[in-house]
């Protein structure tokens, strides 16, 4: 691809980027994506990307695979050292990959937009896209599930579901918070550790006998 062919691309996904996480998915026109690139060209989303659910779907790939990396290399790292039943370490596969992400405008407008795009896969809580590999977060959730074996599946299967759910969700809004500037009650590293410290609570966390199911 010619360089300047590249550099209108990476500014139609910053552009694209920006917007959908300021003013959501649904917000945003192709015209004003175009705009704000500096397109004058009123094709220039549709020649790169298609459309802009091609725009949408390549900002996904584009932070996901990065993402992804990231969780491999801590997993191959739990196995060296031979931690795969450790939950904490686990989790921290859940949550620090994504909470890199923060550390960067484009990174924090992709947070934004992700709880965005759950919905719009019309996924179940929890349910890992076919577009995420064995070799990352199913591998996280494979392990986890070794680690519950004193639930039954589906019970174990539900709290990692909203586990990851709740994760993101809060990264998401920290990247908000940061992108208005609020002033926070934790320094980062402290909200990334409360939020792994709460997930792994909620993993195991007792059944009360309401919410166990009746014997057959």
């Amino acid at each position: 691809m010619a360089r300047d062919a590249t550099v209108t691309r990476e500014r139609l996904l910053r552009a694209g980027g920006r917007l959908f996480a300021e003013r959501g998915i649904d917000g945003v026109t192709v015209r004003e994506i175009n705009q704000m690139a500096g397109q004058r060209n009123s094709s220039a989303l549709h020649y790169h990307f298609g459309s802009r659910e091609g725009l949408l779907n390549e900002i996904r790939a584009q932070r996901r695979d990065p993402i992804e990396a990231r969780r491999v290399v801590m997993l191959d790292a739990l196995e060296r050292e031979h931690r795969t039943d450790d939950l904490r370490a686990l989790v921290e596969t859940i949550v620090y990959p994504f909470a890199a992400e923060l550390a960067t405008e484009s990174g924090r407008d992709y947070l934004r937009i992700l709880p965005q795009l759950t919905g719009r896969l019309r996924m179940p809580v929890g349910k890992i896209p076919p577009s995420f590999g064995p070799h990352g977060i199913r591998r996280t959730v494979r392990y986890a599930h070794l680690c519950l074996t004193e639930f039954e599946p589906t019970v174990r299967e539900e709290r990692l579901a909203i586990v990851m759910e709740f994760a993101t969700s809060m990264i998401a809004r920290r990247a908000q918070e940061i992108e208005v500037g609020v002033a926070f009650r934790f320094p980062e590293e402290r909200f990334i550790s409360n939020l792994v410290d709460m997930s792994v609570g909620s993993l195991v966390a007792p059944i009360n006998t309401s919410t166990r199911p009746s014997p057959r």
